[in-house]
């Protein structure tokens, strides 16, 4: 057997994602941090001294009462556990640790500080498994690095750029009705452009329209005494309607960068006719 240096043998390892939720688990939970008196807590016990003082924290006076409220309740061995548990894990203990009072009497304060080395921590996880942070007010959730998805933000209007982005939430997986009023917004933006579009790309035009007047997006096509019905759609199961929810987005962010191109093309040819 050929011998594998170190940096291959990195390079070569597949990450476990049941292994990084332990070692976070661990440091978040068991792990315990000597304060300046010499008393020693967990970072979680730490979250739950400074919970008054988190945004987000609605009408919940502590952090136990935060949890039975929205359901935040994490074990150390997951009966069910899998991608979105890790990352639901990750945005819950990121955004409790990034809001301690780093003037706190309880927890020392500096860039090897226990909040901090936890913060990077998880930044590692997030960009080994193709994730990304992303702002929402007060809050930092993660989501699937999507190249496509980045480039159409920067290009429609800024009302519905997080919009785009935010599609590929774990959170949404399911919820056909927020994944339809996303791709709405698309339909709305595209509109205009239709004329255009169909200049560069007939296909795409014509199958983009189609599937938004037709999958119980612009007109309700699943009430059988509408003048709008298919049987076909109002037929499928809630997966299969939502399979082609994500078609229709991918396919809306692509007709965006298409028309996004044709000045970039432009650009080429006037080039080409220096030559």
């Amino acid at each position: 057997m050929e011998r594998r240096n170190f940096a291959q043998i990195l390079e070569e390892a597949q990450i476990d994602i049941k292994r990084e939720y332990d070692r976070l688990y661990s440091a978040f939970y068991v792990q315990k941090i000597q304060d300046i008196q010499g008393n020693y807590y967990s970072l979680k016990d730490y979250c739950a001294a400074n919970f008054i003082n988190i945004p987000f924290r609605g009408t919940c006076l502590s952090l136990d009462d935060f949890d039975d409220f929205y359901g935040m309740h994490f074990e150390k061995v997951p009966s069910n556990f899998d991608l979105n548990y890790l990352i639901l894990f990750c945005e819950y203990t990121y955004n409790l640790v990034l809001y301690l009072n780093y003037n706190m009497s309880l927890i020392y304060t500096g860039i090897n500080s226990p909040q901090q080395v936890y913060l990077q921590q998880i930044i590692k996880v997030i960009e080994a498994i193709g994730y990304m942070m992303y702002q929402k007010g007060s809050l930092t959730i993660m989501l699937p690095k999507s190249p496509e998805a980045i480039a159409v933000s920067e290009i429609v209007s800024p009302a519905i750029s997080y919009k785009i982005i935010e599609y590929n939430h774990h959170a949404l997986q399911g919820n056909i009705e927020a994944k339809k009023a996303i791709i709405l917004l698309l339909a709305d933006q595209l509109e205009p452009k239709r004329t255009e579009l169909k200049s560069i790309n007939k296909t795409l035009e014509n199958n983009i329209f189609f599937l938004y007047n037709n999958m119980n997006l612009r007109h309700n096509n699943c009430d059988c005494v509408s003048k709008n019905y298919k049987k076909h759609t109002a037929d499928m199961s809630e997966q299969e309607l939502e399979f082609w929810y994500d078609e229709i987005y991918q396919l809306s962010l692509l007709a965006f960068l298409e028309l996004d191109n044709i000045e970039r093309t432009r650009k080429i040819e006037i080039l080409k006719h220096s030559y």
